[in-house]
């Protein structure tokens, strides 16, 4: 029986995905979240521009992907909340809430004012509080400047008593001394036996509105030595022995640094209050009450100079007016009233030479210029010598040094003169040549004349 075959072909159709694109939709909080869109494109406010975030906005950001297919069908994504814009919203708010906390706590802060009368470094005032514990923190108004002696702040207590008077430092163990000027508000913080560098410190410190115009003084931070007591707002100088004050009569080492004592340092002990170079200089302290020098003039040490002692002159030491040709002047620093200086940083020394003051540095140059021109003049006159005069193995001439055809020939036998070429010995050690004539020496040491043979 025969049979017949038969076949049949499966035709299919492959669907794929053609683009994806996402869509934003920005919207108050306070609306339920947008349902998916249902139309290409979704229209109303979904765009494809991811919004970013503004300080403030309560918004949220919404998403979904827009799928379309090779066949031209299309699907949309569920829609989904913007998590990094819910973020950028959180911490927004969070800084917010911070901010507005802190200003809650300095709200509360303790505000107390001063209760002196005058400049002085031992600050009052009366607090509500009955106690004073670790990290009380404190608003201050400061009715008078403090001094250059180290403040501290004595507060009496709402219960009568007092807290005693605490250290004021301004950073670390840095005393507050003349930083804050009157009329001033800070914030302190109080805090117990807190460990700085290994020692345990307590007292109030400032943490805002400091006079920091420090910029027309150099302050020399560390340590020195007095070798006598130093009281405050003096000039200060040193020997091997540390430092005093500066005054008539007296020697200090030139290769230690004249200073500005701002605070009072015991004998025998260290201080770090000094300064390279100061404004307000009240030179009486150092000069006596009455003296004065000229206004808008530069002052000047005036001494003496042994090796790196410089002894201070016994009268006239502080002047504007050098005039005496034996001393060594020291500039100090530039007097913008007659008693009152602005110090300088640098001190070069000063000689009157020809009755002008000139720097030790301008007359060393000047001096350099005069050996430099001196010893050229003396090169020049060895070159004119040498066209004079020359040896040679043969003896010494005197003549042109670049014609040998007329000259004078010394050796130690005979002083020949020699010209054009031709040499006549004019004395030997037995006759002296005139010409054709000799005179000799004889036996007995007489002389003898004859006509000179061939």
């Amino acid at each position: 029986m025969a049979v017949k075959a038969s076949a049949t072909v499966t035709l299919s159709s492959i669907r794929d995905l053609q683009s994806c694109t996402r869509y934003y939709l920005l919207q108050s909080s306070t609306l339920s979240p947008p349902a998916k869109p249902t139309a290409k494109p979704p229209g109303g406010s979904w765009t494809t521009t991811e919004p970013s975030y503004t300080s403030g906005s309560t918004n949220s950001l919404y998403f979904c992907d827009l799928n379309v297919f090779t066949d031209g069908d299309f699907a949309y994504s569920d829609v989904s909340l913007s998590s990094s814009y819910e973020a950028a919203k959180a911490a927004y708010n969070k800084a917010q809430a911070a901010e507005g906390a802190a200003a809650q706590a300095l709200s509360s802060t303790e505000c107390i004012v001063g209760t002196q009368t005058v400049s002085t470094n031992a600050w009052t005032g009366r607090a509500s509080f009955a106690s004073l514990t670790d990290g009380q923190v404190i608003l201050y108004w400061l009715p008078y400047a403090g001094t250059s002696t180290a403040a501290t702040l004595n507060l009496t207590l709402s219960g009568g008593g007092t807290t005693g008077a605490k250290n004021v430092y301004i950073s670390s163990t840095t005393r507050c001394t003349t930083h804050i000027a009157a009329g001033n508000m800070v914030q302190m913080v109080y805090r117990a036996g807190v460990s700085i560098g290994g020692t345990a410190y307590t007292g109030w410190w400032i943490s805002r509105a400091l006079n920091d115009n420090t910029y027309d003084r150099i302050r020399f931070n560390n340590a020195i030595k007095a070798k006598t007591a130093i009281s405050a707002s003096r000039l200060i100088v040193s020997d091997s022995g540390g430092y005093y004050h500066l005054g008539a009569g007296l020697g200090f080492h030139v290769d230690k640094p004249i200073l500005w004592a701002v605070s009072a340092i015991s004998a025998a002990a260290t201080g770090t209050n000094n300064y390279l170079s100061y404004p307000s200089c009240t030179l009486r302290n150092n000069a006596g009450s009455s003296w004065t020098a000229t206004q808008y003039a530069t002052l000047y040490l005036a001494g003496t100079l042994a090796g790196n002692v410089f002894t201070v002159a016994s009268e006239n030491w502080l002047t504007t007016t050098p005039a005496d040709e034996s001393l060594t002047y020291i500039s100090l620093g530039y007097m913008y009233s007659t008693y009152q200086m602005y110090f300088y940083p640098e001190h070069p020394m000063y000689h009157i030479v020809g009755g002008v003051l000139k720097a030790v540095s301008q007359i060393a140059y000047e001096a350099t210029v005069k050996a430099e021109d001196a010893r050229t003049e003396a090169d020049e006159t060895k070159q004119t010598l040498l066209r004079v005069v020359r040896i040679d193995s043969d003896g010494l001439h005197v003549g042109d040094n670049q014609n040998t055809n007329n000259e004078v020939l010394i050796d130690s036998e005979a002083v020949n003169v020699v010209t054009g070429g031709v040499m006549e010995s004019k004395f030997t050690g037995s006759y002296i040549q005139f010409g054709n004539y000799q005179l000799r020496r004889t036996a007995d040491n007489g002389l003898a004349f004859k006509v000179k043979e061939g």
